[in-house]
């Protein structure tokens, strides 16, 4: 009777023990692991936070300016309910360098201005807050969209690189590879998990600065922020990062100067030529500079060169693909018809001979660079590299020739008819006539002939081009005119005069050609400027050569 009462007092005993195992067993294992989210649910929390900070600064909440003046500050200004901002550290660079401008932290909850120190003048910085956002400022800029955040338990890295030259710190982009990420062009972040890293700068020893003219060579990384950094003197190397952290490349800028002459071949600037050996006829070159892109700077280089101090290394120069000089166009080879040929508008007769004011065009081609030393490389047709004194030659050759071709007319009235009134100009170069020609070998059409009164037309045309007059237009010239006819003692007033086509004179400084309109089309082959007169006389209340009372 004991032992089967022990048996169940047993047996009781351990179905409490069982039941007070097994229940909180299956409350455990049937319940949501919360302890398994807390890590998720904290970093998006710290993701939020971040995010929120970025958009109340961008918004202007605080708006941050750098003014970098002689007592370099950062001012803080609200313009609505504060967003406190808490700051930990502020970087200025020096020159080689990050350096912390902060001893501790710094809660910005209203406007203020943060001093940093005199070293700090013209360079940029960096704004590092609590929440692991950065924030980039060049001097007297406020802050940009440049920011380090990204995934939560990623750790921001910034990479960036200088170039030092003298006192002036110039940012520049490079190509760097970073870890297994494709190569990018700094400035670049990247969202790392803590850990050791690679990193490679592609560009090389040396970089140009084309904007400044300057050859830089590679001299170190440096790191600042939670991490360290292996052989900084190698253009690949490692780091480790814990936290934040920001890689800067530090190139320094060759400043040794060499003298270089630059100068042109085969282009006639400010000079007399005689083409192909002509001795009738000489050009003079009304262009006495040629401009050329030296570093993206502008200059003028003459007849006789341009002298520059050039530093060490890489040059861009940019002569014109194609350059036009214009010429005065002076013939002794011309016959006694001249003599009849207007002398203004350009045309000028001296000693014997006719001057064409711009009569001629030149396009010359640009061909490529040459120097005289081998101290100076000719990369390609725009880049050099220079290592010591020397010239710099930008070669070109003839390509196109074009000549100037005047057209006007000439008006003129019967003999012994003239106006003894008139509301509008009558006599001599008026527009009031145009031919038409025709560029063969094309379907162009153009018409020739005075602008305005007294404008006569100038226009180019390449060498060897053949125009065609296929029409004289017959054009009526309103207004109030009153013409008196000696010959029959008559006076007359008309609203309207109608020309009739006389004939046309052709110069081409050798020869006078008269086109006849009645005895058809007449060609005209351009080697040479031509000045081309149009002869018509007016009909009503005039009596034409040869004709009938108008």
């Amino acid at each position: 009777m004991r032992k089967a009462l022990s048996s169940a007092i047993f047996l009781i005993i351990m179905l409490i023990v069982l039941l007070s195992v097994l229940i909180p067993a299956l409350l455990i294992f049937n319940s949501t692991p919360i302890y398994s989210s807390q890590g998720q649910i904290a970093g998006t929390g710290y993701q939020q936070l971040q995010k929120n900070e970025e958009n109340q600064v961008f918004r202007g909440n605080p708006n941050i300016y750098y003014n970098s003046s002689l007592m370099p500050y950062i001012e803080f200004l609200y313009n609505s309910i504060p967003y406190p901002l808490n700051i930990t550290q502020i970087y200025y660079f020096n020159g080689s360098t990050w350096v912390p401008a902060l001893k501790n932290s710094i809660l910005i909850a209203g406007n203020q201005n943060i001093y940093l120190p005199r070293a700090a003048f013209n360079q940029p910085i960096l704004i590092v807050s609590s929440q692991a956002n950065f924030y980039f400022l060049n001097p007297n800029t406020s802050v940009t969209t440049v920011t380090i955040s990204g995934p939560a338990g990623k750790v921001p890295v910034y990479v960036t690189a200088f170039v030092i030259n003298g006192s002036r710190v110039i940012p520049v982009s490079i190509q760097v590879i970073l870890g297994a990420n494709p190569p990018l062009l700094t400035p670049q972040f990247y969202y790392l998990n803590p850990g050791t890293y690679s990193i490679s700068d592609k560009n090389g020893s040396v970089i140009f600065l084309q904007g400044y003219g300057l050859t830089a060579t590679f001299q170190n990384w440096t790191i600042v922020g939670n991490g360290n950094l292996n052989s900084p003197s190698k253009l690949s190397t490692t780091f480790t990062v814990t936290g934040p952290l920001v890689l800067t490349a530090i190139y320094k800028a060759q400043l040794q100067k060499f003298t270089v002459v630059i100068n042109t071949n085969n282009l006639p600037l400010g000079s007399t030529i005689n083409p192909s050996n002509n001795n009738q006829v000489t050009l003079t070159s009304l262009n006495n500079t040629i401009p050329v892109l030296i570093d993206n700077k502008q200059y003028y280089i003459g007849s006789t060169g341009l002298q520059l101090q050039l530093t060490y290394g890489y040059h861009i120069i940019q002569f014109p693909s194609y350059y036009n000089i214009t010429f005065n166009y002076t013939s002794a080879n011309y016959k006694s018809a001249y003599n009849a040929m207007p002398i203004k508008d350009g045309i000028l007769l001296k000693n014997g001979k006719v001057t064409i004011q711009g009569g001629q065009i030149n396009c010359y081609q640009f061909t490529k660079l040459s120097t005289n030393t081998s101290k100076i490389n000719i990369i390609n047709s725009y880049t050099v590299f220079v290592d010591g004194n020397g010239k710099i030659t930008g070669n070109y050759q003839l390509d196109q020739k074009y000549y100037l071709v005047i057209a006007e007319n000439y008006f003129y009235f019967p003999h012994g008819i003239w106006a003894s009134y008139n509301d509008t100009p009558v006599n001599i170069s008026i527009g009031a006539q145009l031919l038409q020609v025709q560029v063969l070998g094309t379907n162009q059409v153009i018409t020739l002939g005075n602008i305005n009164n007294y404008v006569p037309e100038k226009i180019y045309f390449k060498s060897g081009t053949e125009l065609e007059i296929t029409l004289d237009y017959l054009l009526e010239l309103s207004g109030k005119f009153t013409i008196v006819d000696v010959n029959n003692n008559t006076v007359a007033n008309y609203t309207g005069l109608s020309s009739c086509p006389q004939f046309v004179i052709i110069y081409n400084l050798t020869n006078g050609y008269i086109y006849n309109p009645n005895s058809g089309n007449y060609g005209m082959y351009i080697n040479s400027p031509l000045i081309i007169i149009n002869y018509e006389e007016w009909e009503y209340g005039a009596i034409p050569n040869g004709g009938n009372n108008g």
